[in-house]
């Protein structure tokens, strides 16, 4: 889904300092400092807090730091323990037993069991849940709970993905009360580094570092997450010191901040891709011809330089590290190739083009109208017109859950396994099945071979033959991989950024 992300303009810093301030619902840089309160500025807010249905990736980062996993992902991108202390796997590959870790709490004080287990893997397999994470489960055919600390899944098949499904905050553990009281998604109820404090809508929400963690306390007392309607005021409020820490996404915003005083700009290549998405349910976007003449029409390098600066990398569908291939093998052009993009259009019956409903999202994805914009450029000269429709974070989500959208300029987050990125949408019981808006037969079958083989090799060859196989049928276009960016102030100690943007290192984090 769409990272926060903003494109507004900068402006001089006197005018801006005054906007953070005027934005400011928790006080000024005084009373922060004085309280040990560590601020995190973004320009978006969650939008849910049910970790089982969340998309936005503010939310993700929040309730990530209240949730836990059985495993989790290390700095390396490894499976490593969390609230399971180990693991087994039977030698055919159907059995999976968790050994949970002792002494662990929920933050009402309650004491993590097996049965929250059972209890959160059965909420996100019951379709009526509505969980982004159950098509990446749907190997799991029971959990067994011999006793409270031993949770047993037994898997139907062989699922060489599923540890790094568990990872997810959409596969996080919630209290078996929660669920049974139906209360998952009225307040956060964790076993993670920070408890839930408070919220007020669009403004700010306020964490308490949880002193009985078992893996000691955090060193943040408070954390918030603050607010702030530009990314260019989240510049200028670390600047002034007001902010512990900000998060940008804008390529212009992050150049400005490099080599100024008082704050450092870290960067990382995130495993999230942009890309248009088309629906092929819709018009002439139902022929793979047409939608490979917009494939093959498009440059991504010039929507890199044009979008993002330059601080991106033209990528093809599969980000995840150990999968490395060809980024445009499968299309059947050059792309940027208008005169061989023309003809596809021509012979698919389209000679005069025609037009696209195109959503793209703005104040929380910095270069989205940038990326539209471009991309109605290139492609006007097949033409192809694409209408732009600039939404706002809400109604932008819900038209991309319910594909009302001829295309829709996307940031979607990647993985480390490729299953993940892919299985939820376009497998044929995928949680992402509607907004993907194509159906294949080719595609569920590559993704469910490499999925259930436990051969590396094999894995890697087939997920090859996937990479290129979603360049064929083009049901979107892969643009680039771009940076995500942070401003940390003087002192900080212990942040470390993550490909997938994790914010768990707050946990290890001082002020100084």
């Amino acid at each position: 889904m769409a990272r926060r992300r903003s494109a507004l303009a900068f402006f001089s810093s006197v005018v801006l300092v005054a906007g953070a301030a005027a934005c400011a619902p928790a006080g000024s840089e005084s009373e922060d400092k004085g309280s040990g309160k560590f601020v995190v500025a973004r320009t978006g807010d969650m939008d849910k807090l049910d970790p089982h249905v969340a998309t936005a990736f503010q939310t993700i980062d929040t309730l990530g730091l209240i949730y836990e996993n059985l495993v989790r992902v290390d700095a390396k991108g490894e499976i490593a323990p969390s609230l399971a202390s180990k693991w087994q796997q039977s030698g055919d590959g159907r059995r999976l037993t968790f050994t949970l870790r002792d002494g662990v709490t929920w933050h009402d004080g309650d004491p993590f069991t097996s049965a929250d287990v059972k209890a959160s893997i059965d909420r996100i397999l019951d379709e009526e849940t509505g969980a982004v994470a159950r098509s990446n489960l749907l190997a799991v055919e029971e959990v067994r709970t011999p006793d409270k600390n031993t949770a047993v899944f037994e898997l139907s098949e062989p699922d060489a993905a599923l540890l790094y499904a568990l990872t997810s905050v959409n596969a996080a553990i919630v209290h078996d009360e929660d669920v049974e009281a139906e209360s998952v998604d009225k307040e956060p109820n964790g076993t993670g580094p920070f408890s839930w404090k408070s919220r007020k809508q669009g403004q700010q929400v306020v964490l308490n570092g949880y002193q009985d963690h078992w893996d000691g306390a955090p060193k943040i007392k408070t954390l918030e997450f603050r607010v702030i309607p530009t990314e260019s005021s989240i510049l200028s409020g670390m600047r002034a010191g007001t902010f512990q820490m900000g998060q940008l996404s804008d390529p212009s915003v992050a150049k400005q901040a490099k080599g100024k005083s008082g704050f450092s700009l870290m960067k990382e290549a995130s495993l999230s891709y942009h890309t248009l998405m088309l629906n092929g349910r819709r018009g002439p976007l139902k022929k793979t011809a047409v939608r490979q003449a917009i494939a093959c029409a498009i440059d991504r390098q010039e929507v890199v330089d044009t979008a993002a600066f330059g601080d991106g990398k033209v990528t093809g569908p599969i980000t995840s590290p150990a999968y490395p291939y060809d980024a445009t093998k499968g299309l059947p052009c050059e792309p940027g190739d208008v005169g061989a993009a023309k003809k596809m259009l021509t012979d698919a019956g389209y000679p005069n083009g025609f037009t696209l409903q195109t959503n793209v999202q703005t104040g929380e994805y910095a270069t989205s109208v940038a990326e539209g914009q471009n991309l109605q450029e290139q492609l006007k000269k097949i033409g192809v017109r694409l209408k732009l429709n600039q939404l706002t974070t809400d109604p932008f989500v819900k038209a991309w859950l319910e594909a009302d959208f001829d295309a829709s300029v996307a940031l979607n987050g990647g993985s480390y396994d490729p299953y993940l990125m892919y299985g939820r949408y376009f497998t044929k019981n995928g949680s992402l099945s509607t907004p993907a808006a194509w159906e294949s037969a080719k595609l569920d079958a590559l993704l469910t071979k490499g999925n259930g083989s436990t051969d590396e090799d094999e894995r890697s060859a087939t997920y090859e033959q996937l990479q290129q196989q979603l360049l064929k049928e083009s049901p979107w276009v892969w643009l680039f991989r771009g940076e995500d960016y942070y401003l940390v102030a003087d002192g900080v100690q212990g942040f470390q950024t993550r490909p997938d943007a994790s914010l768990i290192a707050l946990a290890k984090t001082s002020a100084g």
